[in-house]
This record gives C-alpha cells, sequence and structure tokens, in this order.
C-alpha cells in the first residue's frame, strides 16, 4: 500500500468542514526511504548559521585539503561531536559585493551577495541596510510558499548592536529597511510555531487558534488601508506600498489555507522548554542554543517551515563568552586582545561546538532512510575574515547537510586555487541544492551565476 503525503482525513465539526493531516506513515516513503511513495523527492530544508567579528584565520584553516581534511583548532568541535562528514569547509574565496565598511559589507555580502546601502549616520559611527533579499528570503519564496511558516528566523545572543543600521541587528532581510526581527525565546518560538493551528501527528485536533477571525480582519483592513494611500503617493513610494502589499497578501494566505503538510516519520509534538533568562547578568547560550536547535529540528521535520536563519551572535556586537571564561564583549575583544588572540579563539572554537548541536539536533531526527540532515543545506558564516583586521579575504565559509545529495558526502575541504573566487558561488550552490533552480545570485562586483563545483557531488 501506498499513501499520498497530501492525504487528509476529512469531515464536519459545527457545520465546517475540516480536515486533519494522516501521521507521517511508512507507506508514504518508497521502498528504499530515499523518496516519497509518490516519486517526489524528500523536500530540501535551508538553512543559515551566522555568527559576528570573523575568525582567527590561522587557526580556522583546515591544513589538508580534499576529502578526509585535517581539522583546524577551530574546526575540531566537528569531529568531536561526530558532524565533520557532514560539512564541506570552503577557503580561499573573496567577499567581493561590496568593501565600503568591513562588518557591514562582509554581513550583506555573505547573506545576500549584493552590496550595502549607505544611509546617513545619524551620530552613529556608520549605519546601513540590505540592498537585495537575504537569502534565506530568496529560498523563502521559493520553496517557503507550502508551508505554514514561509521561514522562521531566531537567534541566539540579544547583546546586538542596534545602533548602525538593520545590518547589524538582523539577519534575514527581504530588502532595504524591510528585516525580518529574529526570536530569541525558545518560549515564545515553541508557541509561535506549537501552539496555536498546530495539528499534532496522528490526525488530533489542532490546536484552537481563537484568533483567527480577527488577525484575518486586520489584514483586510490594513490592505484596504494601504491601497487608499496608494493613490496619493509618488511614484516610488508606490513601488514600496505595492511590494508591502504582497507581504501582507502572504501573511493573509498562511491564515486561510490549509496545507496539507509532508511530515517527517519523527514529527511530534515538543515540550515547551521555556526561557532562558539571563543568570546574574550572563547570558545561558548553551543552554538556549539547546532548545532552539531542537525546535528549529522539529518544526523541519513537521513541515512548518523549510527555511531558517539563526543569528548565534551578532556583528559588532557585544556577547560575552562566560561559558568559556572570558569576560570582555566579543567585538571590542577582537580589536583588544594582544599577541595571537587566545580569548578570542576560545569563543570561536565555542561557536563551532554550537553550531554542532545544531547539526546533531537535525541528525538524531530519522527521515526515510536516513536523517533530517541530510536533507538540510547550511550555510555557516560570519562578517569578515579576521576581525581585528575587517578583512574580505579568505572568507570562512561552511556548508553543512547533505542537500538531498546535492554536496559530497562525506565532505571536503575545497581551497581555492586563485584565492580570488567569489563566495556568491557557495551562496548559489546552497540555493540551488535547496531546490530553488535560481541562476544566479548577488549583484555587481557580488553576482556570480558560477556555483562552487567542487563541493558538489
Amino acid at each position: 500500500l501506498k499513501i499520498s503525503r497530501r492525504t487528509v482525513l476529512r469531515g464536519a465539526a459545527g457545520g465546517l468542514a475540516v480536515g486533519f493531516a494522516l501521521p507521517p506513515l511508512e507507506a508514504m516513503f518508497n521502498s528504499n526511504g530515499n523518496a516519497l511513495a509518490d516519486g517526489a523527492a524528500i523536500p530540501v530544508r535551508m538553512g543559515i548559521f551566522f555568527w559576528g567579528d570573523g575568525v582567527k584565520p590561522d587557526r580556522w584553516v583546515p591544513t589538508t585539503t580534499g576529502a578526509g581534511w585535517m581539522p583546524s583548532p577551530s574546526l575540531q568541535p566537528l569531529v568531536t561531536a561526530g558532524v565533520a562528514d557532514y560539512v564541506n569547509v570552503v577557503s580561499g574565496m573573496v567577499e567581493k559585493a561590496s568593501t565600503e565598511r568591513g562588518h557591514h559589507s562582509g554581513t550583506v555580502g555573505i547573506l545576500s551577495g549584493g552590496p550595502l546601502v549607505v544611509q546617513p549616520a545619524g551620530g552613529a559611527p556608520y549605519r546601513s541596510t540590505f540592498t537585495l533579499p537575504s537569502i534565506d528570503q530568496v529560498a523563502a519564496n521559493i520553496i517557503g510558499t507550502n508551508t505554514k511558516f514561509k521561514s522562521i528566523e531566531t537567534g541566539i545572543s540579544t547583546r546586538v548592536n542596534a545602533n548602525e543600521g538593520t545590518t547589524l541587528q538582523y539577519l534575514s532581510h527581504t530588502g532595504p529597511d524591510s528585516p525580518n526581527p529574529a526570536e530569541y525565546d525558545p518560549a515564545a518560538l515553541y508557541n509561535r510555531i506549537f501552539a496555536m493551528g498546530f495539528t499534532p501527528p496522528g490526525g488530533a485536533p489542532a490546536v484552537a487558534d481563537a484568533t483567527l477571525g480577527f488577525r484575518k480582519s486586520v489584514l483586510d483592513s490594513v490592505l484596504g488601508d494601504l491601497m487608499n494611500l496608494r493613490d496619493r503617493v509618488s511614484t516610488s513610494d508606490k513601488v514600496r506600498l505595492d511590494k508591502h502589499a504582497d507581504n501582507i497578501r502572504t501573511m493573509e494566505n498562511r491564515l486561510v489555507t490549509n496545507n496539507a503538510v509532508t511530515m517527517s516519520t519523527a514529527c511530534a509534538l515538543p515540550m515547551n522548554p521555556g526561557s532562558f533568562m539571563d543568570q546574574n547578568g550572563n547570558e545561558q547560550i548553551a543552554a538556549k542554543m539547546a532548545a532552539m536547535s531542537d525546535l528549529i529540528a522539529m518544526a523541519l521535520a513537521c513541515d512548518q517551515a523549510r527555511v531558517f536563519s539563526m543569528q548565534f551572535t551578532g556583528s559588532v556586537a557585544g556577547t560575552v563568552f562566560t561559558e568559556v571564561n572570558v569576560n570582555g564583549g566579543h567585538h571590542q575583544l577582537t580589536h583588544d586582545e594582544p599577541g595571537d588572540q587566545p580569548m578570542v579563539q576560545a569563543t570561536t572554537v565555542y561557536t563551532v561546538q554550537m553550531f554542532a548541536v545544531l547539526l546533531n539536533a537535525l541528525k538524531a531526527i530519522p527521515e526515510g532512510a536516513g536523517n533530517l540532515l541530510d536533507n538540510c543545506a547550511i550555510l555557516a558564516s560570519t562578517d569578515t575574515s579576521d576581525g581585528r583586521f575587517h578583512n574580505l579575504l579568505d572568507y570562512p565559509i561552511l556548508i553543512a547537510g547533505k542537500g538531498g545529495g546535492y554536496f559530497k558526502y562525506p565532505g571536503i575541504h575545497y581551497r581555492s586555487p586563485t584565492g580570488d573566487e567569489n563566495t556568491s558561488n557557495a551562496l548559489l550552490s546552497l540555493l540551488r541544492a535547496a531546490g530553488t533552480n535560481v541562476d544566479s545570485v548577488g549583484a555587481d562586483n557580488g553576482l556570480s551565476s558560477t556555483t562552487c563545483s567542487p563541493i558538489e557531488a
């Protein structure tokens, strides 16, 4: 017996038609477990893991290339955590999109492939925003339209820079001055995804959302006001309003559409992990990371979203890594610590350890004949190469997950032989692994129509 993943139990309640998705069954996969029963591929999910203020390149880049790469001190946690095989390391590439301002340029370039928009500083050291959508939103507009959430934005350290425009404060952007704020509270993320409106596996009733009709009426009202305003503004403002209206219509469609979902066999209603408040002024980074990783993994397994982002730490931010006995704000430390900066290096190792926590949360979820990480494509990167010098050369890039077979497994270390390849090549590989079929990514000097083919299977 083969059952479509879109099979829905239908009935009526209170005079209204209702539908419940069947739980994920073995009959929904083919006999090999590498595709769905109807022949469709298991969906690939795309993610971003971002941290601020760079690395120490001499302790980041592996000493060998190709398969079986020798882990550097910074990447050793991937080996220790048992996920190194799932990681392709890319080095020797250059972020070319813009070079106006260190951290700002690197953040916008590695997350979108485009240049930044310089804004009036207004008393800040500098201010900027994105020109293009970040790549998570490029993917979400293509592969995220049939899930309850187009994308999920999360963050770990709240010590972000909110003084220099949207570039440093937010990871995900739909365009200039149009960020998608991250959720930093695991309890709030749980309530957003798994409380109101979530249909648990097994055909159990959905968690009732009493606000649905009210929110729908509010959106209708907002759209009406936008259309009235549109008749009275300039041509350029009409374009901005049309873009905003499209975003509102997307929200409206998610409220009224009951899309059947493709759940992993491990989809389950998780426990609310609660919040992780600061303890004696210190962030609970490790505990929050574990909770957020588990929630993201289950959200993907239950097909609530296929695109996610995590801002582990922000660019030019004041995260204090007390959990590795570092007591200074991170950005300032990258400039002030003398010598070969052992404390900065300790924060980099810790960051990679936390990335491994995310990868293991995905790896722990069975899916088909493998696991959820097999069907993920995740970019892990930062805003500069060496934070002390703000350089954009030899950019640190990790691509994790098999991407549904798109990427080499076990992963390799590819080092550009020219030292001048565009980091956007890696972004294009990521987007194509996710099934977007885009032909290019970025703009201006960051534009690329060439993938990073050496890491592709």
